[in-house]
């Protein structure tokens, strides 16, 4: 089997296991409950939220900044550091196939299933959204909707790259990931934009990526965006270099940590 064959395989096993885990049963649950939150707070008459606010801000701070990054960290974490939790990748080493395609394809799953899952919970709050057309003064925003769907594919990708890295690189993977999402992405990455370190984040460039690709207006990003108070198109900058910097540094050492580590089994995290 080649190397290309073998990433695909990998990915196809990885995500049938990935299924059979009680938290992906769970996850629809909680994307339900955003959806009827929007639906709920469109029924409270009268309502001064505008349908695209309502939208945008559950969209991306229930959905794309808990929902996401939590689930995909574990889900990535489970797939890489799972095989040493339980002993199997003594198997799977000694076949004759390559590390980094099997790291590759662990990766490639989890990104693609948190895609899937949380493209599905954007939609549903969307379609939750759209019951109340009276708060759309302009219609349906597909521009936004697909703006936020573009987001949950770039996000599933970088968090499930440092996952990836947490479960090659450490002992305590979950213990660190915890640590990432809360300091880095809930704190970091919501500073005033003088604060230079919030570039080397993940919730940051996509979220000028968000304000690169669709008008929001000052009310709107305020509430994306609460640190900053005054917003300038100049903040943009380069979110897709920043974001792919980033990402490539975390695959990159996550390869070299799980192509060159000899892992002995450790304890369940």
């Amino acid at each position: 089997m080649g190397p290309i064959r073998t990433v695909i395989e990998v990915a196809r096993q990885t995500a049938m296991l990935q299924l059979q885990n009680r938290l992906f049963r769970l996850l629809p649950l909680a994307m339900a409950a955003a959806a009827a939150l929007v639906f709920l707070v469109g029924m409270d008459p009268p309502n001064t939220l505008s349908g695209r606010k309502l939208f945008a801000v559950v969209s991306w701070w229930i959905v794309a900044n808990v929902l996401l990054p939590w689930t995909t960290m574990y889900f990535g974490v489970h797939a890489v550091y799972g095989d040493v939790e339980d002993r199997t990748f003594q198997y799977l080493f000694l076949r004759p196939v390559p590390r980094w395609a099997v790291y590759l394809g662990k990766c490639l799953a989890v990104a693609g299933l948190s895609f899937a899952m949380h493209a599905f919970g954007v939609a549903l709050v969307f379609g939750a959204g759209s019951l109340h057309p009276e708060m759309w003064s302009d219609g349906l925003e597909w521009n936004l909707f697909w703006v936020l769907i573009s987001a949950c594919a770039l996000l599933s990708v970088a968090y499930a790259t440092v996952a990836g890295f947490f479960g090659a690189w450490f002992r305590r993977p979950l213990v660190w990931s915890a640590a990432f999402i809360v300091f880095g992405q809930l704190f970091l990455a919501n500073l005033p934009a003088k604060a230079g370190i919030r570039h080397a984040t993940i919730a940051d460039p996509v979220r000028r990526f968000v304000f690169d690709r669709v008008d929001l207006g000052d009310n709107l990003q305020r509430a994306l965006w609460p640190a900053e108070r005054n917003f300038r198109q100049e903040l943009i900058g380069e979110p897709l270099f920043d974001l792919s910097v980033f990402v490539a540094v975390a695959l990159a050492l996550g390869l070299l940590a799980y192509t060159r580590s000899e892992y002995d089994s450790r304890e369940r995290d």
